[in-house]
């Protein structure tokens, strides 16, 4: 009896078990096989066709399988049929089903329209049939429920808020904050006529700029945190973009295992979450303490004013603060970026176009800044714009949800079906834009978009149709016409011949943006896009300037002659064979690598201790990644602090005119104060222990650059025995690793007891910043970290350092050189202390360092390892051999600089470097040449036009009796004795 009522009493949970997943797989075969298959005799018997559905999955795999294929690799050409490359799938399907058709994305149906008359209806929407489709997954935490996403009353209150913010008088005030930031943009272009720039990062610089001023009353490096977060969260909603899921499952499926995407999409979203909420109670604290009247007028105001709104009917939560300052963070910058970017792209391919831009904004501004009504004006503009949002438009396309049974055109939609507008396959329609649709043509756009679509306005759908178009549709248009009217004022472009065109599209604001290509054609979620063009004066002249170091010795010279020999490479040497090069064209094909078979030459002994694996000498990806931070530190603001620290190096002279004084160790002192300031937001006087230890380590360097190493032997010796330079060079090593980590903790202690909210903006700051990211793949180690450090610190003292003492020597020379740099000076700054406009043009001063680092280069030359055999020229390099590009050959070469090569002569520059090699940029490398180009040597060349600058103002100068001239290699060439000169008051 007993055991039958525990056998019974077993029974009931097990059939409560099995009932429970009966019903479970009944739900599951209802909502995934059941359903989509009576769904598709319905849409077959009313006439949609298309691709069948398969369980489960719908057409997905085939879509990523398609999409896989397309992306796989470059587009050929610069073809704009980006439709067949961003949705092959739709492409395809169209080809077979026709305009309109339906396809599943896992049990969902989705009816595709191209068709101009159906677009128009669906977007009237009389039925009040259709809503916004919910986005999912990480989409939904990136977004939440903003205006994007939201729909009914909701979207009605925050659509009034964007429009109070967006439009008409508010969108006028703007104005000025747009200029600012492109002013900035345009003060790190200054350096780099004649070079190659890469648009898409600047403009997403430029971008998040203007949105943070305009919309939340900060600048970017408020806002960076959050948006650094929100493209984290982009990359995570690519991985998942064609992951299919269970109807009203995923919830609860949640709730019980998160996959690792789902736990990093949480983590990245808390961190938005927190950082907005910080910048909410800053602004709340002002007003309670006083500090302001109200919450302000720009968009963050507006919606802490709704925040704390009296009447509940107008109040928006917390959730909704928060959810529209993710929305407009992320649509406010990542529309205009792509856009810009675009448009560059296609005005570097058709330079006509770009020159009618041109002549249109001279005629309306000519050399002033843009005003809101001269921007109204600018017809040509307009049409590229158009035209541009024609061939790349943000989003490839549009979903709703039918939420009742209706019907549009022949088609009858189910409820709980859905519909996508199809935006590339409108804009691309030969019916409506010709048999150039595929071509960039502007032209069209001529009379309006009215005229241009055959007064068929449904078929150009860029920011969207109906009551749901982008608010931001304007303030994007805005801001474009803002840049490209500055830009085409000072500089004309082409394209560079690394681009690479690659469309890849990304999840953000409406469906999916097209953002330009990387130059690599395999695609991976942590990949940027890259856009680089070349820039010039739009008047015609040419000024490249490039860097990087290397390490050898020079023998004593003659007194006063500006010749420096080459003697052998000063690298802790192996016993092996180098191949010399001074050939411009050899040195050019080295430069662009197309083989991948060049590497760094690893230093060894001392020079390691000294430089580590930092970006000087580290190789493949570790290289790409601390060359982004340096790229991001030396376009930085640093005027102010090069200004200050000259001035205080000034005020020393006073007492020593008519008096000898010793430049170089007197620029020793203002480079490292420099960069000190700019680079560690520190001063010379907390670093000088640092350039100490590291100077004597360079003087070790030059002690044992001629001892020769048995290869693969040294390591393995070394830890048996040391010898005194190594036991010296361990210790000084120890030390800048130890004061280095000291000045870093300092810092963490700021962030952490909330002196600081971040690490801050300066190169110290980042490599902070990268040193404690949560993606693995952008993460710095604290080796990478303090190598990065040490070479900075060293590099960016020792190259100004250098360089301002030759060019103090050469003038103290040439004194008629001397008052041409001064005359200039005068004229563009008179007394006052130099600005960015004033500094870009000194051309004499410019003419005068070039020639300085022809004569006096930082390096004289290059080395690499070939790491697999090669065809150089005429030559066959075998694996494990190694060359040296030699510098000082190439700049001394009387045929490519005449017979006055080994004479000081800065004319020879006078219409840019191009012309100064007869257009052979291989001949002139003082920081190097190709990818491997100093990151620092704008930064260098004006820290040196700032001092000249303000010495020159001041100071007229003469070579002492006393200077011996001994150029010395020890990384850079240096003055073995000093310069010495006689200072006279003017």
């Amino acid at each position: 009896m007993i055991d039958n009522l525990t056998a019974s009493q077993m029974l009931i949970p097990m059939a409560l078990c099995l009932g429970f997943l009966g019903a479970a797989l009944v739900i599951f075969l209802h909502k995934m096989l059941l359903k989509p298959l009576l769904l598709q005799r319905r849409l077959n018997s009313l006439g949609a066709r298309g691709p069948s559905y398969k369980f489960f999955f719908g057409n997905t795999l085939e879509m990523k399988k398609l999409r896989q294929a397309s992306m796989a690799k470059p587009m050929s050409g610069l073809s704009h049929d980006i439709y067949s490359r961003l949705q092959p799938h739709l492409s395809a399907w169209t080809k077979t089903y026709g305009r309109n058709f339906t396809f599943w994305f896992g049990p969902l149906p989705f009816l595709v329209l191209s068709e101009p008359e159906l677009v128009k209806e669906a977007a009237a929407d009389r039925e009040k049939a259709f809503r916004k489709v919910e986005p999912q997954g990480v989409v939904k935490r990136m977004l939440g429920d903003g205006l994007v996403t939201s729909d009914g009353e909701k979207w009605v209150k925050m659509r009034k808020l964007a429009n109070h913010a967006f439009f008409g008088e508010s969108l006028k005030n703007m104005t000025p904050a747009m200029i600012a930031s492109t002013e900035m943009m345009l003060e790190r272009w200054k350096n780099r006529v004649g070079e190659e720039v890469e648009v898409y990062e600047e403009f997403r610089f430029l971008t998040a700029e203007v949105i943070s001023r305009t919309a939340f009353g900060s600048n970017f490096a408020e806002g960076k945190r959050i948006f650094d977060l929100l493209t984290q969260m982009g990359e995570l909603a690519v991985a998942s973009a064609f992951k299919v899921r269970l109807p009203g499952i995923r919830y609860l499926f949640t709730m019980i295992y998160k996959s690792r995407d789902d736990t990093e999409a949480d983590k990245l979203e808390h961190g938005v979450r927190a950082a907005i909420l910080r910048m909410m109670r800053k602004r709340e604290e002002m007003v309670a303490s006083g500090e302001a009247e109200n919450f302000g007028s720009d968009f963050f105001g507006l919606l802490l004013t709704a925040y704390h709104e009296s009447d509940e009917s107008k109040r928006i939560s917390e959730d909704d603060l928060i959810d529209e300052c993710k929305t407009v963070y992320l649509a406010g910058q990542e529309t205009t970026n792509t856009l810009l970017s675009w448009i560059m792209l296609l005005l570097s391919i058709h330079t006509d176009w770009q020159e009618k831009a041109r002549k249109e904004v001279q005629t309306h501004f000519g050399d002033r800044a843009p005003d809101a009504d001269g921007i109204s004006k600018l017809k040509t503009l307009s049409m590229i714009i158009n035209e541009t949002l024609r061939l790349y438009p943000p989003a490839v396309g549009m979903a709703r949800k039918v939420v009742k049974e209706v019907q549009i055109g022949k088609h009858v939609l189910p409820k709980n079906t859905y519909f996508t507008i199809d935006t590339l396959a409108l804009h691309q329609d030969p019916e409506i834009w010709g048999e150039d649709a595929l071509q960039f043509n502007p032209e069209r756009f001529s009379d309006g978009v009215a005229k241009a679509t055959k007064n068929n306005a449904s078929a150009f759908v860029p920011f969207g149709i109906g009551q749901r178009v982008c608010a931001g549709a304007n303030f994007a248009a805005n801001e474009s016409k803002i840049a490209l009217a500055m830009i085409l004022q000072r500089y004309a472009f082409t394209l560079s011949p690394a681009y690479v065109h690659s469309p890849l599209q990304i999840p953000s604001q409406h469906v999916a943006e097209a953002p330009p290509a990387a130059a690599a054609a395999e695609l991976t979620r942590s990949q940027r896009p890259f856009l680089q063009v070349l820039l010039r004066e739009h008047s015609g002249d040419e000024e490249a300037q490039t860097g990087i170091h290397g390490e050898t010795h020079v023998r004593p010279l003659s007194r006063h002659l500006p010749e420096v020999a080459a003697s052998p490479l000063g690298l802790d040497q192996d016993l092996r064979p180098f191949l010399v090069l001074s050939e411009p064209d050899l040195v050019k094909e080295v430069a662009a690598d197309r083989e991948k078979a060049y590497r760094k030459v690893e230093p060894r002994g001392v020079m390691k201790r000294m430089l580590g694996d930092g970006l000087l000498t580290s190789d493949g990806e570790k290289w790409v990644k601390l060359r982004k931070l340096a790229n991001h530190a030396f376009f930085g603001e640093s005027l102010k602090a090069m200004i200050a620290s000259t001035e205080m190096m000034l005020e020393r002279w006073k007492d020593h005119v008519g008096k000898e004084i010793e430049v170089y160790e007197e620029f020793r002192f203002l480079t490292a104060e420099v960069i000190s300031r700019t680079a560690f937001g520190s001063n010379f006087v907390e670093g000088k222990r640092i350039f100490d230890l590291l100077n004597k380590m360079v003087k070790l360097a030059a002690a044992n650059a001629f001892k020769v190493r048995l290869p693969g032997i040294r390591l393995d010796c070394s830890k048996i025995y040391k010898s005194g330079d190594d036991i010296e060079a361990d210790k000084l090593e120890q030390g800048v690793r130890a004061l280095i980590l000291g000045m870093l903790r300092k810092r963490e202690e700021m962030v952490t007891n909330g002196e600081a909210e971040n690490f801050g903006s300066d190169f110290c700051g980042l490599l902070l910043s990268a040193y404690h990211e949560t993606d693995e793949s952008k993460r710095i180690s604290e080796d990478d970290l303090i190598d990065e450090c040490k070479t900075v610190y060293l590099a960016g003292q020792e190259t100004t350092n250098t360089l301002l003492s030759w060019v103090m020597l050469l003038l103290s020379i040439h004194t008629d050189w001397q008052e041409k740099a001064r005359s200039e000076v005068q004229t563009h700054l008179g007394d006052r202390a130099p600005d960015a406009d004033g500094i870009s043009k000194l051309k004499t001063v410019s003419m005068i360092i070039n020639e300085t680092l022809r004569l006096y280069p930082p390096a004289i030359g290059m080395a690499r390892r070939v790491v697999k055999e090669v065809q150089l020229g005429k030559h066959t390099l075998p694996k494990n051999t190694y060359f040296t590009i030699d510098t000082l050959t190439l700049h001394q070469d009387p045929e490519i600089w005449g017979e006055d090569a080994l004479q000081f002569n800065p004319e020879r520059f006078s219409e840019g470097v191009a012309k100064a090699t007869k257009n052979n940029a291989s001949a002139f490398v003082p920081f190097g040449i190709g990818q491997r180009v100093c990151a620092g040597a704008n930064f260098a060349a004006h820290e040196a036009k700032i001092a000249l600058a303000m010495i020159l103002q001041r100071y007229a100068f003469t070579l002492s009796p006393t200077y011996v001239h001994s150029p010395l290699q020890i990384i850079t060439i240096r003055p073995e004795h000093g310069v010495q000169v006689i200072l006279h008051a003017l």
